[in-house]
């Protein structure tokens, strides 16, 4: 209680030496990692603000020189072809419209220069981690009725299983990076019971693409961390929690190494007739938000005869859908990103807690986001990319060489 009191009394000091529009904007950030587990039109309306008032701050408290934009480079290559395949579209109107997703690359740099040091970093992320442990507790107690199966897998606040594994997985993967990073500095034991929650929720999901990029971005932290033997229990807490788990849990797991498992033969059948399409239109694909209109014409003969909306991968949807060069601007963020963020690693082992948190916690989020991403096109799923852009920005927020307890 003492612990939160001062916290509070923290954070009121801290907003009180803001300027009003610096204010709105870290108040806008906070409303969105509150409300995004429940409401995405509420999220996307926090956004909004935030990113309003940290453009008007721009002119008086924070210059456009002292900001910070990096990657800029492709990600505006990237928005600029994905904005040429658009209008190259055949119906160019509502992949214009589609595009408009490009907006949410401003989280990015928003929180990045908006939050400003180690401690603010933690304290939004904490309140993250309660606001998805409501959600957690919400789809493993009312959402999800009756016995586990792939008919009636819990979804929470969100529209469908899917995106609520893929956002579970970005605050799961914070979750275990805060708890796996090692430090002499005290830290909150409740965010033990708060991962176990959300690891919980996110296995009920039955989302096998999630449980993919858990397992990938926990591997990420340990190998950042240095903390390969707790990882080791850890992995082997897992195993043995699957052998204990409910039938359609284990039944799920042997799934994934299945061949000829349905959904896996489907999404093979997918990539195929992505690959096809990207073949035949090679610069700048078919246009955003196009797939589905275009698909039966590439699918195999034993694919499902109804169109997908996405491809299930990333790197195939977004060739087939904007062709080579958007392609290849994405492709170029992600080294960029993981270069980055890996020599500022090395160069803050050292740093204090809360800076190795950031550090560590941003690159499992984008393996882990990554990983997931080769089996779902969860790089569409606007409720999972724009948490996702907040917490890779967690790198760059303030100066590496600050200190800050966690």
């Amino acid at each position: 209680m003492n612990e939160l009191k001062g916290s509070f009394i923290e954070l009121g000091g801290r907003l009180r030496r803001r300027s009003t529009v610096s204010l709105v904007a870290f108040g806008g950030l906070l409303g969105f990692v509150v409300s995004a587990p429940f409401s995405i039109s509420i999220a996307q309306i926090c956004v909004f603000t935030a990113v309003v008032a940290w453009l008007a701050s721009m002119t008086k408290a924070a210059p456009l020189l002292t900001q910070k934009f990096p990657l800029w480079g492709p990600w505006l290559l990237f928005a600029l072809f994905t904005l040429a395949s658009a209008f190259h579209a055949p119906d160019s109107l509502n992949s214009l419209i589609k595009s408009r997703e490009l907006t949410q690359i401003m989280i990015f740099y928003l929180a990045m220069n908006v939050v400003q040091d180690d401690w603010e970093a933690l304290w939004l992320v904490k309140a993250l981690f309660v606001a998805a442990s409501v959600a957690a507790l919400y789809a493993l107690g009312v959402s999800l009725q009756g016995v586990l199966s792939l008919a009636n897998r819990p979804s929470g606040f969100f529209s469908i299983y899917m995106t609520f594994g893929g956002f579970l997985l970005v605050v799961g993967l914070l979750a275990f990076t805060y708890l796996l990073v090692p430090t002499r500095e005290r830290k909150s034991k409740w965010v033990y019971a708060s991962a176990l929650l959300i690891l919980t929720a996110l296995i009920t999901t039955l989302s096998r693409s999630a449980w993919v990029g858990l397992v990938i971005g926990v591997a990420a932290v340990a190998v950042a961390s240095r903390r390969k033997i707790v990882s080791l229990c850890l992995a082997l807490a897992v195993v043995l929690a699957i052998f204990m788990a409910p039938h359609s849990i284990r039944q799920r797991v042997k799934s994934m190494v299945n061949p000829r498992d349905k959904t896996a033969v489907e999404r093979i059948n997918m990539w195929k007739g992505g690959i096809k399409m990207f073949v035949d239109k090679k610069l700048l694909g078919f246009g955003p938000g196009q797939i589905k209109y275009n698909y039966a014409h590439y699918a195999n003969p034993d694919a499902a005869s109804k169109p997908p909306s996405h491809l299930h991968n990333n790197v195939v949807h977004l060739a087939a859908e904007r062709g080579i060069f958007a392609l290849g601007a994405w492709i170029w963020v992600w080294i960029g990103y993981f270069v980055l963020v890996i020599q500022r690693i090395r160069d803050t082992k050292d740093a204090p807690f809360g800076t190795r948190f950031r550090m560590i916690g941003g690159l499992a989020v984008a393996a882990g986001f990554l990983s997931a991403g080769m089996f779902e096109y969860n790089f569409g799923d606007s409720e999972v990319v724009m948490l996702m852009f907040m917490a890779i920005a967690l790198p760059f927020i303030g100066r590496t060489n600050e200190v800050h307890s966690g």
